[in-house]
């Protein structure tokens, strides 16, 4: 296993106990805030493929919402 295998793996490996009393959010609201963002990148990345081997369709979509997601997570 080469460095940067180790430095990935640790770098996925992070727990955090206190992340939902740090970010002052309880487990469910938490749960379904995470899995709506979620679904909305599987469908992001389906209509990117869809993009990629018809580039007249959903020309900006995929930009427009990951700037959305991101717009709003740093609002969490």
């Amino acid at each position: 296993m080469s460095i940067f295998n180790l430095i990935s793996l640790r770098s996925i490996m992070v727990f955090d106990f206190h992340h939902l009393k740090k970010a002052n959010i309880n487990y469910l609201s938490h749960g379904i805030r995470v899995i709506k963002v979620s679904i909305t990148l599987i469908g992001l990345g389906i209509i990117g493929i869809i993009h990629a081997f018809f580039p007249f369709t959903f020309v900006e979509t995929v930009s427009n919402g990951i700037k959305k997601i991101a717009n709003d997570i740093s609002k969490f």
